[in-house]
């Protein structure tokens, strides 16, 4: 291999490298950040996960301790996740009138990190 060459290999050697780390930092995102930011990653994996077919994902906000988000499907129904100010740590996400899920939050969080095969 001449020089330049050589030179050209280790340059994208080190942007495919610098490109892995970028997404595997982007991989972390479901476990950083605040509280609402949580609620919503947790959110988005159960309607994911029970293959909701989304229109306006949730969007979340927070009357102090307490966190509610509010979507739509396709279909017109609405998405609906609240976790009280009291139990912090739980989650309830509706679709329409049906509850795809209710309870921990980090269940959730740790179920979309396992690996699928």
């Amino acid at each position: 291999m001449t020089r330049p060459a050589a030179k050209a290999a280790a340059i994208a050697a080190l942007v495919a490298t610098g490109l892995s780390a970028c997404s595997q930092v982007s991989a972390l995102a479901p476990v950083g950040g605040d509280r609402l930011a949580t609620v919503r990653f947790a959110a988005n994996d159960v309607l994911v996960q029970n293959r909701v077919a989304v229109l306006a994902a949730p969007t979340c906000t927070a009357s102090g301790a307490a966190i509610s988000c509010t979507g739509s499907t396709t279909d017109g129904a609405t998405i609906s996740v609240s976790s009280t100010a009291d139990q912090q740590q739980l989650m309830t996400v509706t679709v329409g009138s049906a509850t795809l899920y209710s309870g921990a939050i980090q269940d959730v969080i740790d179920r979309a990190a396992r690996p699928t095969s």
